[in-house]
């Protein structure tokens, strides 16, 4: 040989090695003949729960191609005479179907045809190696589940999920509309499940049964804009197991599957309303769950005018022994609303409302669960929240959803924006918030904007910059002790605050702020809270 075809032969028989040191089976798995893997269960179950089973092992049941791969299945068969994946309409083998969509390219049927009448599922048998055709919904103890070589690893699953079919699937109990349902599913990173054969319709039926339930939501709605049926997930509808004079929307528009036998056979799906609270089955893509939120509070946060807000950790769970505070402020004319889609904590674990900085009685204190149309709105522009876990929290955390809503009517009518100063209403009532002309975008050049503060109930008030970057010295807030910019200047601020908050005490019941900036070098501006004593 001469020495470039040696390096070739070598180069390539390193490759081969390589490529056969990276392939594995699953763990209880045995490659047959150098190809696919295989493993025999031996519980007893039916065609659909076994088939099932082996798409959680990422594979089907098996099928079975040679006769030289049948007789290495008798190796691992030992005394059983298991399912494999082969169903059968008709006496023509070649008209047989194997679960995992390959060609019905082999078969060893006693008389080479299948017998019909005995059923359209398939097992073999020890004995003599022949293929016996079998009821698909009798249980048999025995089946054989095939992986392809090097198939990749079952995804590991936490948080109450399970592995399957490449994923991981989750019954959740705790029952909702579809749409809050598929808001939950979401929030873990996947949908309501979209079912596409019978073993998926088998897995979640088994999920839902063992959980002692009548029925649950799966991912499946009829659009009326489409005029069809449509999968949450936007998956192919090409499959359905809708029961006898289903799907018909008078019904509903929506799809639960029926775990009774109502309807008919066990697993059947029928339509049901929408807004019908029940159990559901979540499948996501991956193993992990998306965190929402630091799994520490990172200091009080400021939200202006709408945000959705989660606890920390959401959804994976509740740390422990955390004290979180959130201000949720609006525009002046307009209060705070909030909602949680979801909400599951312990007893202990409270999230407290109060409708005002200085309130020390909150109006509403949320633990465990919360219905999630039940809307909680301020009664002025501010809103704020305490989180308070316990030293062993459960539960996933919660959800909120804050809005800007309504009016208030105090008996002050506040003027609008003025377009062509560029600067924001001038009027406003304690308890509220400032904000630089523009915010949050930057103020502009040569801003000259006045505020007003009143305390409506007549007392003192403080007012806390919690947010300043402006150019010093030459875009600067003037703070007046009065109701007018010829009242005693209180302060002055101006520069960064790198998360130093600066407060100023009024002497009596009104402040006025005065902001001007010069033609150059602007900043992102400024954040002013101003509220009661």
């Amino acid at each position: 040989f001469s020495l470039p075809r040696l390096l070739i032969m070598l180069i390539a028989v390193i490759f081969a090695l390589v490529g056969a040191t990276s392939a594995v089976c699953p763990a209880t798995y045995t490659q047959i003949n150098g190809g696919d893997c295989f493993k025999l269960y031996t519980t007893q179950q039916t065609f659909d729960n076994a088939e099932a089973i082996c798409v959680q092992d990422r594979g089907h049941l098996a099928s079975v191609h040679s006769a030289q791969e049948q007789t290495a299945l008798t190796a691992i068969m030992g005394a059983t005479t298991p399912l494999i994946g082969m169903k059968c309409t008709d006496a023509v083998p070649s008209h047989c179907t194997w679960a995992d969509g390959t060609a019905a390219d082999y078969s060893n049927f006693p008389g080479g045809t299948p017998i019909i009448v005995y059923g359209s599922c398939v097992h073999l048998a020890t004995t003599d190696q022949l293929w016996y055709s079998w009821n698909c919904a009798s249980p048999i103890v025995g089946f054989l589940c095939r992986v392809p070589f090097n198939a990749p690893p079952v995804v590991a699953c936490t948080g109450g999920y399970t592995a399957y079919n490449g994923g991981c699937a989750a019954l959740k109990t705790t029952v909702r509309t579809q749409t809050d349902a598929e808001a939950v599913c979401a929030l873990d990173g996947g949908h309501l499940a979209s079912i596409h054969t019978d073993a998926d319709n088998a897995f979640y039926q088994g999920l839902g049964t063992a959980a002692g339930l009548s029925n649950l939501f799966i991912g499946l709605a009829f659009n009326t804009a489409a005029n069809s049926y449509k999968w949450v997930d936007a998956t192919p509808y090409t499959y359905n197991k809708f029961a006898n004079q289903f799907p018909n929307t008078v019904f509903g528009e929506c799809v639960q599957m029926m775990l009774s036998t109502e309807f008919g056979t066990l697993g059947q799906w029928t339509n049901i309303p929408c807004s019908t609270p029940m159990a559901y089955v979540c499948w996501k893509a991956s193993g992990e769950t998306p965190v929402k939120a630091p799994a520490e509070c990172p200091g009080i946060q400021f939200l202006y005018d709408q945000a959705t807000i989660y606890s920390p950790n959401f959804p994976v769970s509740i740390p422990g022994s955390q004290s979180c505070e959130y201000v949720l402020a609006t525009a002046v004319g307009t209060k705070a609303s909030v909602s949680f889609p979801v909400f599951a904590t312990d007893a202990t674990s409270t999230l407290s409302l109060y409708y005002g900085l200085d309130e020390t009685v909150a109006r509403s204190t949320l633990s465990g669960t919360v219905n999630p149309d039940t809307v909680y709105e301020s009664t002025t522009n501010v809103m704020k929240m305490v989180f308070k876990s316990s030293a062993a929290p459960t539960g996933a955390g919660w959800e909120a959803n804050f809005v800007a809503v309504g009016g208030i009517d105090d008996g002050h009518t506040e003027p609008p924006f003025d377009p062509a100063t560029g600067c924001p209403q001038q009027q406003y009532t304690a308890d509220t918030y400032l904000y630089s002309p523009n915010w949050p975008e930057k103020y502009a050049p040569l801003a000259d904007c006045l505020y007003y503060i009143h305390s409506p109930d007549e007392r003192k008030m403080t007012i806390q910059f919690d947010y300043v970057d402006t150019e010093k010295n030459f875009d600067v807030v003037v703070v007046y002790d009065g109701p007018n910019n010829r009242s005693p200047i209180l302060a002055t601020v101006s520069g960064e605050s790198n998360g130093v908050v600066q407060q100023f005490h009024s002497s009596g019941t009104s402040l006025t702020l005065e902001f001007f900036s010069d033609a150059n070098n602007e900043g992102k501006g400024w954040i002013a809270n101003v509220f009661n004593l």
